[in-house]
């Protein structure tokens, strides 16, 4: 399969203090995969769901939007924020899941059951690693 570089941003909005649930706000060019409004939970290891990795039951590892802990968006390496002097911000783990909003690729979020409790879904997100769940 290609390698596809074309970012697919996705804009979200935390929920919960720890991000570990949150809600699509706004959708890049070219996303077709979400809706504004979904509930979504980020997530640091990719799913493109249409390499080899994603739809093996063995692995997890997307092909097609490595994990790399590289500044700016995993497809592209294009920078989505920046601080009061205009110099770059980087994602943390390429979600920035602790922001009040955050501006990630869409196959860095898992959608989810809007009614699934923040305590619920940050086991979905880094809510393990972190300890920081709803």
């Amino acid at each position: 399969m290609e390698k596809n570089n074309s970012p697919k941003p996705i804009r979200c909005k935390a929920i919960s203090p720890s991000g570990a649930d949150s809600v699509v706000e706004s959708l890049g060019e070219g996303v077709k995969e979400m809706a504004v409004g979904d509930a979504v939970v980020p997530t640091f290891l990719s799913n493109c769901g249409d390499c080899k990795g994603c739809r093996s039951e063995k692995s997890n590892f997307c092909s097609t939007v490595p994990f790399t802990v590289m500044p700016g968006m995993p497809r592209d390496g294009t920078n989505r924020f920046t601080d009061a002097a205009g110099r770059p911000l980087n994602n943390f783990f390429g979600v920035s899941s602790f922001c009040e909003y955050t501006v990630v690729d869409v196959a860095q979020v898992t959608k989810v059951d809007a009614a699934l409790s923040p305590e619920k879904a940050c086991l979905l997100s880094c809510g393990v690693a972190t300890g920081k769940c709803g």
